[in-house]
């Protein structure tokens, strides 16, 4: 089930008695709370009728008889359920004594005027498990594990649409660029995208530029890329706008050399033919990264790489044994390279 789907029922007042949120990505699980929230309570209600419980310290029991009883002040409740690990495999050391006959018994009759939502942010159920057949049968289970590029362009989009906000398809590519493709990051920074936008409901890549800071690593990928392509003034001044921000040479020169790495890395592992996925699982790193890794690698030579990757090891021993002033040393790495 799409959780944006279910999240536009939800606006529209058609609610399940229980959820199930499969993963741990947390901006998922807030937003989706936040939407429940603003469906079944009015403000007031919710200080008395918003309930969590973790399982590793508290019974199920004592979570089904607050999802039995009367909403206080209000006509619905919200029971938020945390750590269900007798969903799964895992053992505790210390187990409390779960009633799930109890639980079994409310998930074939829900208690009209309550939603049960379980935070399931365990790898997987235990299927062999009886409380784990009926929880599938009688509830709406949605990922909230961390999306992959499309699913999160879907989901920034989505959102986007329902605020009646128009992002130009470059302005994601920068949005997305400069956030690492982390979701929270991305949504963060359309808040105030979005307000600086108020009049014309339109981001553009030039909007995304001039508010999204870029981090240090992001410069560095851009010196990279001047450095790959002989760019020099452009690296030279990117290097001295890095200079006045307070950074380090020998910093720089750490992560440019571990940024070149990665670019030496994906392009051998490209020349034997492994695909996108394939360098991902090898090297353990962000696929985004890879992704923008294998871009920009394509028209580079083994050869420009591997002496660019000994240059910064020899610029990172001299720095190290004070044989040349850093700032001179740096400037002509990159005028000779």
């Amino acid at each position: 089930m799409s959780l944006q789907k279910e999240i536009k029922k939800i606006k529209e007042k058609k609610i399940a008695p229980i959820y199930v949120l499969k993963g741990d990505q947390t901006l998922l699980i807030q937003n989706f709370l936040e939407e429940l929230k603003q469906s079944i309570f009015a403000t007031e209600d919710e200080a008395f009728n918003y309930i969590r419980f973790d399982m590793e310290e508290t019974l199920i029991q004592d979570a089904i008889a607050e999802a039995q009883s009367v909403p206080f002040f209000g006509d619905s409740k919200l029971v938020v359920i945390d750590n269900p690990y007798f969903l799964t495999a895992e053992r505790k050391n210390k187990e409390l004594e779960h009633n799930l006959e109890m639980l079994l018994r409310y998930f074939e009759e829900p208690s009209e005027q309550t939603v049960l939502v379980f935070l399931h942010s365990y790898e997987k159920f235990d299927e062999r498990k009886k409380i784990v057949k009926s929880l599938k049968k009688n509830s709406i289970i949605l990922s909230v594990a961390s999306l992959s590029e499309r699913e999160t362009r879907e989901y920034v989009m989505s959102h986007l649409e329902q605020q009646g906000v128009d992002l130009a398809q470059e302005a994601y590519a920068e949005l997305a660029y400069l956030c690492d493709l982390d979701l929270s990051r991305m949504m963060n920074e359309l808040e105030k995208l979005s307000l600086f936008a108020e009049d014309t409901q339109k981001i553009t890549k030039q909007n995304v530029k001039d508010l999204v800071p870029k981090s240090l690593d992001h410069n560095i990928f851009d010196m990279t890329n001047y450095v790959m392509r002989g760019e020099k003034e452009a690296a030279l001044r990117l290097y001295q706008d890095l200079l006045k921000q307070g950074e380090d040479t020998i910093k720089i020169n750490a992560i440019l050399m571990s940024q070149v790495r990665l670019f030496l890395q994906v392009k051998l592992l490209l020349s034997i033919q492994y695909q996108q996925s394939n360098i991902v699982d090898v090297l353990k790193v962000h696929p985004y990264r890879v992704k923008l890794a294998v871009q920009e690698v394509r028209p580079i030579s083994l050869e420009k790489l591997g002496l660019v990757f000994d240059e910064l090891v020899e610029n990172d021993y001299r720095f190290k044994t004070g044989q040349m002033e850093r700032n001179l040393l740096f400037e002509l790495f990159i005028l000779k390279v």
